[in-house]
């Protein structure tokens, strides 16, 4: 499996499209071979593969996308790019072929770029996205690939042979929620090892970067917050910083982790918090954050606004 590349954004583009519906797979499921697996890496990598290769053709199927893309040429980026196959567009072709093709205002123009191209182009965006997830979890050294590509072809083109889409997405929230659920636990008991990191009696750790000098909010006071937050990996889902426009709310109407975070903060101070999913979002997720999931946070508190009743 290739290494990941950065993540292009080619998304935020697509779902403002819009057009007529070019069908290249049926809406019902259709006939393929059962797969038989022999142990739970083949079936998990199939039913990973599947839940992929579904989403892809409802995104570039569906009437924000259509007759802009050849699925086939899609679901062929995909299986070159995760079987380490001789690519027929380079990697770093990608960007430019896209550029060239997509227009800003949803329109494509295939004069200098084909949809073919442009798909197959599609295909690596989306292998490169589903590699960096997939290292993000670290699970894509235990991926078997074979399997993985099957889950994808099937996911592709509806085949609900082996598995139904119902049994393959309990199959892979089952898996992700276990995962989520230990790695958290596991990066919390290690990260308290480093001096610098403190736990309250709830199970919120803390590390405190920047000590302030005012006062604290109350639990109806208006916090003014410049955040980040942050996987237990790295990876950011969600910020205010790059805006340079900070949050406002009070600790009364925020997760259990921020209500307590924030109301031992004083305002300048800038704190590193550690919350564990129970202080988070709990057994179910919410958006990108998904259930069990362990989450960092950095907090600048520039300023707390007494409440007025």
């Amino acid at each position: 499996m290739r290494a990941s590349l950065p993540y292009l954004f080619v998304a935020l583009f697509l779902f403002g499209c819009s057009g007529d519906i070019e069908v290249d797979v049926d809406d019902e499921p259709v006939v393929a071979p059962k797969h038989i697996f022999q142990n739970f890496e083949a079936k998990i990598s199939y039913c990973i593969g599947f839940d992929n290769g579904f989403t892809v053709s409802q995104v570039y199927n569906g009437p924000n996308t259509s007759n802009k893309f050849f699925l086939s040429d899609i679901e062929q980026g995909l299986v070159d790019y995760l079987g380490d196959e001789e690519l027929r567009v380079g990697i770093f072709e990608v960007d430019s072929i896209l550029n060239l093709y997509l227009g800003e205002n949803g329109e494509v123009d295939e004069s200098q770029v084909s949809k073919a191209d442009a798909s197959y182009a599609i295909g690596l965006v989306e292998a490169q996205t589903l590699v960096g997830s997939l290292v993000g979890r670290g699970i894509d050294q235990t991926m078997d690939i074979e399997y993985l590509i099957k889950g994808i072809q099937d996911g592709i083109y509806n085949r609900q042979n082996t598995l139904s889409l119902g049994e393959i997405r309990i199959e892979v929230s089952k898996y992700y929620n276990e995962m989520n659920l230990v790695m958290g636990q596991s990066f919390l008991t290690e990260n308290l090892k480093n001096e610098t990191v403190s736990s309250t009696e709830s199970g919120l750790q803390y590390e405190v970067i920047k000590e302030g000098t005012g006062i604290s909010p109350n639990i109806t006071d208006t916090c003014v917050v410049h955040y980040t937050g942050r996987f237990i990996d790295g990876r950011v889902f969600e910020t205010t910083v790059p805006s340079g426009i900070p949050a406002e709310f009070a600790p009364l109407g925020v997760i259990p982790g921020w209500k307590e975070a924030l109301l031992m903060m004083k305002e300048g101070e800038s704190t590193r918090f550690f919350i564990p999913y129970e202080l988070a979002y709990g057994e179910t997720g919410s958006g990108p954050i998904e259930p069990y999931s362990t989450l960092v946070y950095d907090f600048d508190l520039l300023e707390v606004r007494r409440f007025n009743p």
